[in-house]
């Protein structure tokens, strides 16, 4: 698993690195870069993986979950890595990606949640991590956006600014992921309910509730957007705010269960 991680690292760091470097000179991702970034999310799957199946899949904690995370981030930012308008913040994404690899290798798996004798868990935990990602990418977007709108209210031009995409397209797009990010929240919480013996147990009920907050902070953006037709920063920063209340039911649950009181 050493050579597996070492190997990951050095194409999530070299993609990332050329990718720095092609958004400081406002050119376009080429066929090499969009080569090593596949084989960086490859790479991280199979260790993600072989990690997993090191404990028959019998457990899931808090570095298993921010690894599966960033591997779907980074998944999901390889669709749109070859056009000239995609999003600035992949290297980062890539980063992120780096080090979930490096807390993933530290970790023992056997520590955490077992989940072998429950399916029903299993599926509420895949539906959460789907929906938790695709809420984050869209979180990363909103940056960006609040990011477009402020060099254009203060006029400001830098290095990046050739790159940078319109901020429609950016709209557009940050919209629909919240959008198909809320919805499979809801059928994970949906989920959680159906399958879990009680949502509001000891333990759960923090967990459960901020998930709700979340939920409910999303679909009203959604509704007023999609609806209302409402647009602006106010509805960027509510969608933020929600990222951050859902990380604390995602992982600041499970950080305080697996390493705090463990």
């Amino acid at each position: 698993m050493l050579i597996l991680l070492l190997l990951t690292l050095l194409l999530y760091c070299a993609s990332a690195g050329v990718m720095w470097r092609q958004l400081a000179t406002a050119k376009a991702p080429n066929t090499l870069t969009w080569g090593v970034a596949v084989a960086a999310v490859l790479s991280h799957g199979i260790l993600l993986w072989s990690y997993l199946a090191s404990d028959d899949f019998d457990h899931l904690n808090v570095a298993s979950s921010l690894s599966a995370v960033a591997f779907l981030l980074a998944l999901f930012a390889l669709f749109r890595a070859h056009r000239n308008n995609g999003l600035i913040l992949r290297p980062v994404i890539y980063l992120f990606a780096a080090v979930s690899c490096i807390i993933l290798w530290l970790s023992p798996a056997s520590w955490g949640a077992n989940i072998a004798e429950s399916h029903g868990l299993v599926i509420h935990i895949v539906l959460s991590l789907l929906a938790y990602a695709i809420l984050m990418l869209a979180t990363l977007y909103a940056v960006q956006l609040l990011y477009l709108t402020y060099l254009l209210k203060n006029h400001r031009m830098n290095a990046l600014s050739g790159y940078l995409p319109p901020l429609m397209v950016v709209e557009s797009y940050f919209f629909r992921l919240l959008s198909t990010g809320t919805l499979l929240l809801f059928i994970a919480i949906g989920s959680g309910f159906v399958f879990l013996n009680d949502m509001f147990a000891q333990g759960q009920s923090h967990k459960t509730v901020l998930s709700l907050i979340a939920a409910a902070i999303y679909l009203t953006v959604v509704i007023l957007h999609g609806v209302q037709q409402v647009r602006g920063r106010s509805l960027v920063v509510a969608s933020v705010v929600a990222s951050i209340i859902l990380s604390l039911g995602y992982f600041g649950s499970r950080f305080v269960r697996d390493v705090l009181l463990n």
